[in-house]
């Protein structure tokens, strides 16, 4: 850094690159080629799909320093959103502007807390504001005819997705599935590269054995599967939802089916969303009464052959 620039509005960037997360464009500007390294991983393969104008992200790369030892905090006021690591790694967005700036050290930028923490969750953060609406949910098809899966950590999303895909339906995410508010209706993009399992799950897939790469943050475990490297897996990356579907999981008894009113559904939703002002807070709510009005049941199950009996029902 130039003893003249403390702000670092001098600092050259001169590595760019262009990507597409989720299919929406993304300009990135940086000093450091770790940082498009990085994006590369996290958006590999995706293509242009949606004609938006492109956000726009800054990453400097500077100082020493390792990896914070806890979870960022997350803050936001009105059309602006930060994230805060510690005083060497942080990030802001203008949500409204499509405008990103973070400085990371070069530890950071070169670990999946950068990935995780940072980079992706800017761009999904200023997408959601703008194109999108992101829910904390898996997403299987069959026939191209999407079921969302919502529950609890721990009602089983991704253990019950990873089940239906072994019989033939299609995964797009196991726990992120973002709907497309304009033209309003039902599309649903996931996330399918992956499929993350907490360790118990491999006592029911024992065939998943050596197929994973563990991955432990902040004391949470998991284990992270390519789903390029699983056999006979079908993926999509957008399908059209046919229904949403609570899981409760339980220990013992029949599947059984129940509706759920659709306003107990959408505060459930809301709940683990962003409470952006108005008018954005009344798109996502159009977005998701749109997507709840195609149907919406709690699932209760006890075992994913039951389980997965009854979703068939759903969309046949």
């Amino acid at each position: 850094m130039h003893p003249d620039d403390q702000l670092m509005l001098r600092t050259k960037l001169d590595q760019r690159a262009e990507f597409y997360p989720l299919g929406f464009p993304l300009q990135i500007t940086t000093n450091s080629p770790m940082v498009l390294r990085a994006a590369e991983e996290s958006w590999r393969g995706w293509a242009p799909a949606f004609d938006r104008p492109p956000l726009e992200m800054r990453v400097i790369v500077h100082l020493d320093g390792p990896v914070p030892p806890q979870e960022p905090v997350y803050r936001a006021q009105r059309n602006l959103f930060t994230i805060i690591g510690d005083n060497a790694n942080f990030g802001i967005c203008d949500v409204e502007r499509g405008y990103c700036f973070a400085c990371v050290t070069p530890a950071v930028a070169s670990s999946i807390y950068f990935r995780n923490h940072l980079l992706e969750t800017m761009a999904y953060f200023t997408l959601d504001y703008l194109h999108i609406t992101i829910l904390h949910a898996g997403c299987v098809a069959r026939n191209g005819r999407g079921v969302l899966l919502c529950g609890e950590p721990g009602a089983g999303k991704s253990c019950l997705a990873y089940a239906c895909v072994k019989l033939g339906w299609t995964l797009l995410s196991d726990d992120f599935s973002a709907i497309l508010r304009k033209p309003q209706g039902r599309t649903v993009i996931g996330k399918p590269e992956r499929i993350r399992l907490r360790p118990d799950a491999f006592r029911l897939f024992p065939e998943l054995a050596g197929a994973h790469n563990q991955v432990t943050q902040f004391g949470k475990h998991m284990f992270d599967l390519p789903t390029g490297d699983l056999p006979q897996v079908h993926t999509a990356r957008c399908c059209q939802a046919e229904t949403v579907v609570f899981l409760d999981r339980c220990d013992a008894g029949d599947a059984e089916l129940m509706p759920i009113p659709t306003e107990e559904a959408l505060a459930r939703f809301e709940f683990d969303r962003p409470y952006w002002d108005p008018p954005i807070f009344d798109e996502h709510r159009e977005t998701m009464r749109a997507l709840l009005a195609r149907g919406v049941h709690r699932l209760r199950y006890s075992n994913f052959d039951n389980a997965i009996h009854v979703l068939e029902s759903l969309v046949s």
